[in-house]
């Protein structure tokens, strides 16, 4: 076949010589030059066609491979009037001409997107992170202070690396440990956002179900487990990739080939149940997955905002990336991100960080796969949800020893938990992520302590927060302040969201039979001594007739009001009065 097209060129080489004129002859010429992928021979061929073709009606051809030469350079005005020619010689019943209006609509959308560009200025992270030919699926930590990603050279195999920053630069680039990266490829990895938590892939090597699998390990200290495969309710006999954990790890959405999907490669979710067990991967259904590829999927640590790549809606070049919100497992219309973050090259794996400040991605570009970054735009911080860090130790109150302890973050209003994250079993560090506004309350357990609350109002709040939690041990004439009980000023009805604290007070008692408390009320020195000492009396009261109703036997709970005589500190403040107005239990 390859001697009678060199045949064919040479013989219309020589009636080039004699006459030029032929429109067919360029044509033919054009396709041959198509078949040998030598672009810029055939778009002379096929241009010199369309420009002998005055009725506009012959040779489409010519016209699509035009056209879509132009969109991939983002010559977005020559490849609208080559398609529409295209568009308007193609048989409505044709795949072609689904493929053509595909193809117009990121037309229309490139000229959009190009007149109002982003203002963003993309750069490549250090050269010390760009350490080898390839550097794909970057992840950070919520505090931003670790990045771990996949590196190889191109005689390589794939390996995860991490880097921390120290003095605001990034240290030379290690391999993540030795139980994760193996002789075969290990990559594209995620991580929850305190960085004890990882899932990764790996195609070989280790046992798993099909071609791609997805492991997890877990960091305690500086040590990783062994990864274990997350077995077949994630995994299946097809590539599975390119995984994205939510924040607290309860949440993972990946990439993968199976069928029953929407079409080539598509974006799945699984979560784990009560038991903290991987549950059945779902399809995240139209809204996202095309006939062709979706894949990179990223959930931002706010945990509704969902960055993923595509290749099948329209967009810029081969894969964009875009912005969907899901909720309730459904997700809203998804957004193409725009220019300049899509060009004509492959945008994949994009990662913003906790704070919605700054992103990080890669791109492919001549045979070469580097990080970039950039600060996110008004345009973009404003469709995502922001969120605040908060990490410290949890410790015992007098030894100061570290506590393995589980942290839950409700919400207030609701009574909704919203992430549970573990402290390190080794260091007692943690980090959690909080929504960036409304009220929540951070509860502290450890076993055989008393829980420790925290409440967060970011309606006003404006940064992250280093805390370190001091956990007080249940034992004989200890006290501690129940932090989230609420009254109506002068009065000793409960509030509602008082009942979350509750029953926390009551689960412990329901764990601890031999365990008995005095409820004791304190006031500030507003107001009437009398009245103070009778509000304080009945405020106690109430906390009891809560627990005696949920339960717990009236004999082992002793009410006692104080009025204003006992205050923690002085009251010569309204913050002060605060600390002082106060609901305290006593372990007997």
């Amino acid at each position: 076949m390859e001697r009678n097209y060199e045949s064919a060129v040479n013989n219309f080489n020589k009636y080039f010589e004699k006459d030029s004129s032929l429109q067919e002859a360029h044509f033919r010429m054009g396709q041959i030059y198509e078949s040998y992928k030598n672009q810029p021979k055939a778009t002379f061929f096929y241009k010199n066609t369309v420009a002998k073709d005055s009725a506009k009606v012959n040779f489409v051809q010519a016209y699509t491979y035009l056209g879509s030469r132009a969109l991939e350079k983002h010559e977005f005005e020559d490849a609208k009037k080559y398609l529409t020619v295209s568009l308007q010689n193609t048989n409505k019943n044709s795949i072609i001409y689904q493929q053509l209006l595909k193809q117009l609509k990121s037309v229309e959308f490139g000229l959009e997107a190009i007149a109002h560009p982003l203002n963003i200025k993309p750069e490549p992270i250090e050269p010390i992170i760009n350490f080898k030919d390839k550097q794909y699926f970057p992840v950070l930590t919520a505090d931003n202070q670790t990045i771990i990603f996949t590196a190889r050279g191109n005689e390589e195999d794939e390996n995860i690396y991490f880097s921390v920053k120290k003095n605001e630069t990034w240290t030379a680039p290690k391999s993540i440990a030795s139980e994760i990266n193996t002789p075969y490829n290990e990559g594209t990895c995620s991580i929850s956002a305190d960085g004890k938590i990882m899932v990764f892939t790996s195609c070989e090597g280790r046992e798993g179900f099909g071609s791609c699998d997805l492991f997890i390990t877990k960091r305690e200290g500086d040590q990783w487990s062994t990864p274990k495969n997350l077995g077949e309710n994630v995994n299946s006999k097809f590539w599975d990739s390119q995984p994205s954990l939510s924040s607290d790890g309860s949440k993972l959405f990946f990439s993968s080939e199976r069928p029953f999907g929407q079409g080539k490669k598509d974006i799945w979710m699984s979560q784990q149940d009560e038991n903290g067990h991987w549950m059945k991967a779902i399809n995240l259904g139209p809204g996202i997955n095309t006939n062709l590829d979706e894949v990179s999927p990223f959930i931002h640590a706010n945990g509704f905002s969902l960055f993923y790549s595509s290749n099948g809606k329209p967009g810029l070049g081969k894969f964009d990336i875009y912005l969907t919100t899901i909720k309730n497992l459904k997700s809203l219309e998804s957004v193409n991100l725009g220019y300049p973050i899509n060009t004509p090259d492959d945008e994949l794996s994009l990662f913003i960080t906790a704070d919605g400040q700054s992103a990080y991605y890669s791109v492919d570009k001549d045979n070469s796969v580097k990080l970039f970054k950039f600060t996110i735009p008004v345009e973009l911080s404003d469709k995502i949800d922001r969120t605040f860090y908060l990490k410290g130790y949890v410790l015992d109150q007098k030894t100061q020893k570290p506590l393995y302890s589980s942290i839950e973050l409700v919400n207030t209003v609701t009574g909704q938990k919203v992430s549970k994250f573990l402290s390190d079993p080794i260091t007692g560090d943690y980090m959690v992520i909080l929504p960036g506004d409304g009220e929540y309350v951070m509860y502290v357990e450890t076993p055989n302590y008393f829980f420790k609350s925290v409440k967060f109002d970011f309606s006003r709040k404006t940064s992250s927060n280093q805390l370190d939690i001091h956990m007080q041990k249940i034992e004989k004439d200890a006290i501690e302040v129940l932090q989230n009980i609420f009254f109506d000023s002068g009065s000793s009805i409960l509030r509602k969201e008082s009942d979350i604290e509750l029953n926390k007070l009551k689960d412990i008692l329901s764990k601890n039979q031999t365990l008995k408390v005095e409820i004791s009320g304190h006031t500030d020195d507003v107001g009437n001594d009398a009245f103070n000492l009778d509000l304080s009396k009945k405020r106690a009261n109430s906390v009891v007739d809560f627990l005696v109703n949920a339960g717990i036997g009236k004999e082992r709970i002793n009410a006692k009001g104080f009025g204003e005589t006992l205050p923690k500190v002085k009251n010569d403040s309204e913050e002060n009065r605060q600390l002082n107005r106060r609901i305290e239990l006593k372990f007997l």
